[in-house]
């Protein structure tokens, strides 16, 4: 039979070489933007416009263009002195984001930028036509 062997060592170790940890990191710079999203007085600027998106835009790149201007035009992230005209550009991106995001609200939005497209300006100034006069217009 066999006998227990009592033994006095420790039993033996197990010893793991610890990983070595190596990390990088790279910064880019850009130029300073353009911190206007407004366009000259009485032009209009469509929403896609505002996140500089195209009309056929996806519901991701909608995202990543909200999101990469969002870092420039964050109020907390501008100079102090500009942090009013940037809380103004931000809410209009925010407007823009949360319209074109939702399937609905684009839809919507999306008709009626078609129908203005659509539509022919108006001139302004002389017509040709001075009026209209009740007796001219009545059918003899």
């Amino acid at each position: 039979m066999l006998s227990p062997c009592l033994s006095t060592s420790a039993p033996p170790r197990v010893t793991f070489k610890r990983p070595v940890v190596t990390t990088t990191s790279s910064t880019t710079t850009f130029p300073p933007p353009n911190l206007s999203l407004k366009k000259p007085q009485g032009m209009n600027s469509s929403l896609y416009e505002i996140l500089r998106i195209p009309v056929g835009a996806t519901n991701e790149e909608i995202k990543t263009a909200y999101r990469r201007l969002a870092r420039t035009y964050h109020p907390d992230v501008v100079a102090k002195d500009r942090r009013d005209s940037s809380a103004d550009e931000f809410m209009k991106l925010h407007a823009a984001y949360s319209t074109l995001s939702d399937p609905g609200k684009r839809a919507v939005y999306d008709s009626q930028l078609f129908i203005m497209k659509k539509r022919p300006l108006t001139t302004v100034g002389f017509s040709g036509y001075s009026g209209r006069k009740w007796e001219t217009d009545q059918c003899w």
